[in-house]
């Protein structure tokens, strides 16, 4: 029997108003959950909502490539509530709400998993079946060293110690660094800097040679050309929707970011960078064409972006005239104001957010559970991996003569930048699967961009000093979370409205009455509720923990003495 908790109360309410909706499609295996074909197998039917991207369509119905193959390896079929990304959240959410939930959802977002995890929608998911070494998960976890699978855990289980979903593997250690114009930087006899100052000095430097050039731009993404200028005072990349950090040095807890004196001195470089003219004046407000332009235009010559754009960006420079020889190339060396202490570069997590969950009374059939469960393994196997990423060896891809397996014509190649996915075949129009997979096969994620990533990381590493932000586990219990929602709301309205008057002048960050009134308002909105949360569910969150990490080796302790 389903976990009905506040879901009465929900649907009643909601129930008038929604009863002639169309917004949540009716499938007729919502009620089936199994069957038996004609060769007198029990197939498990599944109501599978899932977040779509980018426009994508889909090949329909049970007799894809896809639903075959699922259907004669797994028995097992899905019936599909395609959502954009958009209205994932509002329409699970109402699913929820009125008894209309799916048996398994993806949307590629934690937090709202562990929410409703705290509400009683989600199954947890037994550990029994993602460790030992013939759990039903176990390809799945060993998508990490072991090590690496304790701390995904640590992260991504809910404050009752359960875990609700599965992580997707993140493949890529580092993608983050500064972008630079080679040719420009050679022309002038520059150096690409590592501290402030020196990045002021360059920035002067071809500021003089190109007095009417945008020397640091945005590059399209919102503020993520500020990016560079937070880590630089050992703020986190991320501290626009992340707001806490450890300090990897001193092992500090940081609840709010923002308002510290690092950040003070952060807003006062970015005012006296763009007081001289050298930094975007539309970094909080340029879109990605707006950008491409003035790579044509030759108009900027530093961002922060990913590592491999510089291929992409190049060609957008030389694009008005294949002899204008611009060439962008990245830094392995991050930018610091504290160059005694060291420097802070972006080390990517260990896994991003999206992977299934499962609703509360998925397990009440076994059998059906576990086909489902192994279903999903399947996708961390190789030959799952190999599936999702090549599709059909001699339909859609062919290996060489080493062994290394291609995309064949007529169909979109991701790591070939002149493939049009627009106008190629593709695996969810051909074939009927999804594009979202726990893992990359290898060949194709060095193609994409691993290779350049391995060339970053070790630069990052041949650095003495180089620190990056370990993620912080927090476990906020149903109210925590309400709390933590609603005040980062309210901080977020007055952090951003400060953001714009510290960028027009308005604000002057290096006046201490100005700065003490972003305090003081910051404070009247919540400043100091938030920081108190954060450190209560930090400190518990490690004492939890520690007293999990201790309960496992004591459990692995008596397993070695029964062994003996």
């Amino acid at each position: 029997m389903k976990n009905l908790k506040r879901k009465g109360l929900m649907a009643a309410a909601l129930a008038g108003v929604f009863a002639a909706s169309t917004l949540l499609t009716s499938c007729s295996s919502v009620n089936r959950e199994s069957y038996v074909n004609d060769e007198g197998e029990t197939i498990y039917t599944y109501y599978f909502n899932m977040y779509t991207q980018d426009n994508t369509e889909y090949k329909e119905g049970q007799d894809t490539v896809f639903a075959n193959l699922l259907r004669d390896k797994f028995h097992v079929e899905f019936e599909y509530e395609r959502i954009p990304r958009g209205d994932w959240e509002t329409k699970t959410n109402l699913a929820y709400a009125t008894g209309n939930e799916a048996d398994v959802t993806t949307g590629g977002k934690e937090p709202q998993y562990k929410k409703w995890a705290n509400e009683g929608y989600l199954e947890a998911i037994p550990e029994e079946y993602y460790t030992g070494d013939d759990a039903i998960l176990k390809d799945w976890a060993n998508l990490w060293t072991p090590d690496e699978f304790e701390r995904v855990l640590e992260l991504a289980k809910s404050p009752d110690g359960n875990l609700y979903y599965l992580p997707s593997k993140r493949q890529e250690k580092v993608q983050m660094c500064w972008l630079y114009r080679q040719d420009v930087f050679e022309q002038l006899g520059l150096e690409f800097p590592q501290t402030i100052d020196e990045l002021y000095d360059v920035c002067m430097q071809l500021k003089q040679a190109y007095p009417d050039k945008i020397i640091i731009s945005s590059n399209g993404q919102e503020l993520s050309s500020l990016t560079g200028f937070f880590q630089a005072y050992w703020i986190p990349e991320l501290v626009m929707t992340e707001h806490s950090y450890v300090d990897p040095v001193t092992g500090e807890y940081v609840p709010y970011a923002l308002t510290t004196d690092n950040a003070r001195e952060m807003y006062k470089t970015i005012k006296k960078f763009s007081d001289a003219g050298l930094i975007d004046r539309e970094i909080l407000t340029m879109d990605k064409d707006m950008f491409s332009t003035r790579l044509a235009q030759d108009n900027c010559f530093i961002t922060y972006n990913y590592v491999y754009n510089t291929e992409d960006f190049t060609k957008k420079t030389n694009a008005t005239n294949a002899n204008k020889g611009g060439i962008w190339t990245w830094s392995g060396d991050m930018i610091t104001a504290f160059p005694e202490k060291g420097t802070i570069y972006k080390r990517d997590p260990l896994y991003s957010n999206w992977g299934p969950a499962f609703s509360v009374g998925i397990s009440d059939d076994k059998d059906r559970y576990e086909a489902l469960l192994k279903t999903f393994n399947w996708f961390a196997t190789e030959e799952g991996q190999m599936f999702m990423t090549y599709g059909v060896e001699g339909d859609s891809f062919e290996y060489d003569e080493n062994g290394v397996p291609h995309i064949l014509d007529g169909w979109y190649d991701e790591s070939d930048p002149n493939s049009d996915k627009d106008t190629e075949k593709n695996f969810s129009t051909e074939y009927g699967s999804f594009s979202s997979q726990f893992a990359k096969e290898e060949n194709m994620f060095n193609a994409i961009r691993g290779d350049v990533i391995e060339e970053l990381w070790a630069a990052y590493q041949a650095h003495d000093n180089y620190y990056y932000f370990e993620q912080i586990p927090m476990r906020y219990t149903e109210d925590e979370q309400t709390r933590y929602s609603d005040l980062e709301v309210a901080l977020n309205a007055k952090r951003n409205e400060y953001l714009q008057r510290f960028f027009s002048g308005d604000v002057d960050p290096n006046n201490d009455a100005d700065w003490n009134q972003y305090i003081s308002d910051m404070k009247k909105v919540g400043l100091d509720d938030f920081c108190e949360l954060q450190t209560t569910v930090y400190e518990r969150t490690q004492e939890q923990i520690a007293a999990e990490e201790n309960d496992n080796s004591q459990a692995d302790a008596t397993d070695t003495a029964a062994a003996e």
